[in-house]
């Protein structure tokens, strides 16, 4: 086993227990943990036995196993940022409506 499999293997691990320790905080859902579970789970395996990723890549019509997991990094990444801004609109529109109630509430009291 190389350093950057070792290197990677604690990143994933620390990955796993983090994702647990936001479920239990309530940070996030328990579904939610799962799935970042699997995905941890599904890296690390990738890391140790690498040809897994080569033949899911063949089997989808990519060339290297290399190539799939950037493809997949970038999707994940797309979904995570339009997640984000979804998010943060959604905020900025519950800020302004509680604004303007309390701006409303003190013209009422004026």
């Amino acid at each position: 086993m190389t350093i950057i499999q070792i290197f990677l293997l604690v990143a994933f691990c620390a990955g796993l227990v983090l994702a647990w320790k936001r479920a239990k905080q309530g940070a996030i859902s328990r579904r939610e943990a799962v799935a970042w579970s699997g995905l941890w789970i599904v890296a690390a395996a990738v890391v140790i036995r690498p040809e897994i990723s080569s033949l899911l890549a063949h089997s989808v019509g990519i060339g290297r196993g290399s190539d799939l997991a950037m493809y997949l990094a970038v999707i994940i990444l797309f979904v995570m940022v339009f997640n984000l801004f979804v998010q943060h609109h959604r905020q900025q529109r519950e800020i302004t409506d509680l604004v303007r109630r309390e701006a409303l509430k003190d013209i009422d009291h004026v």
